[in-house]
């Protein structure tokens, strides 16, 4: 019995210490329009999305980043540089840390992704992907399989399932869903109702946004009656 119980506790370890631990920030927005700088949180909601559906790896909380980019400074630029990247993945207590910045420039949209070894501070994989504004769903998903290959992450035909599965197909939808993820970090709740309802009028297939809104209008109600 003993025995038994001193193999399942080493399957245990080597599996969390096979575990990769990820945390995805926001990233910049370098199109020098103001109306697109929530879309790095919508950009990045989305990528923990998906790889929060692989078993092999453990991606920090959305909330963790945001909480933890309020305590600290950024200095003169409001841009996540390697050395910042490296101090919040430490403080998220991560291995590995995904970054970089975005460009619209008309109906053209850009990527620029850098993973970055925390422990090293060394860029491990540096991504350019590029396409149509309109398909930013595309774009997306070809960044979360850049991630799985750089890890050479072997996927089950469930976590397949579950990554492949496009949210949105819909800027406008997108964009309204990552403005109310901006309202709610700024305690705009009812705002923030409102951009999810909007999100989920742009698209009723939009089950992420649909989520949400479920979520935030039970705070809400408890919210209410805590203060009834």
């Amino acid at each position: 019995m003993i025995q038994k119980t001193l193999i399942l506790i080493l399957i245990i370890s080597i599996t969390i210490a096979n575990n990769k631990i990820i945390a995805i920030s926001y990233f910049d927005n370098t199109s020098n329009i103001t109306d697109y700088n929530p879309l790095s949180k919508g950009l990045a909601d989305m990528l923990i999305t998906d790889l929060s559906n692989i078993k092999s790896i453990n991606i920090v909380e959305r909330e963790k980043l945001e909480s933890l980019l309020k305590e600290i400074e950024l200095g003169d630029s409001k841009f996540i540089n390697k050395e910042t990247a490296q101090k919040l993945g430490e403080g998220l207590g991560a291995g590995y840390i995904l970054t970089g910045s975005f460009l619209i420039l008309d109906e053209t949209m850009r990527i620029d992704a850098r993973l970055v070894d925390v422990s090293t501070g060394k860029i491990i994989m540096a991504e350019e992907i590029t396409g149509e504004k309109n398909t930013f769903f595309d774009l997306e998903k070809e960044l979360v399989n850049k991630l799985i290959a750089t890890f050479d992450i072997s996927l089950s035909k469930s976590e397949s399932r579950k990554v492949k599965k496009i949210q949105t197909e819909s800027f406008e939808s997108f964009n309204a869903y990552s403005n109310a993820i901006d309202a709610y970090d700024e305690g705009e709740y009812e705002e923030s109702v409102k951009l999810l309802e909007q999100a989920t009028e742009a698209d009723e297939n939009f089950d992420l946004a649909w989520d949400k809104l479920d979520d935030l209008e039970s705070q809400l109600e408890q919210l209410l009656l805590a203060r009834q």
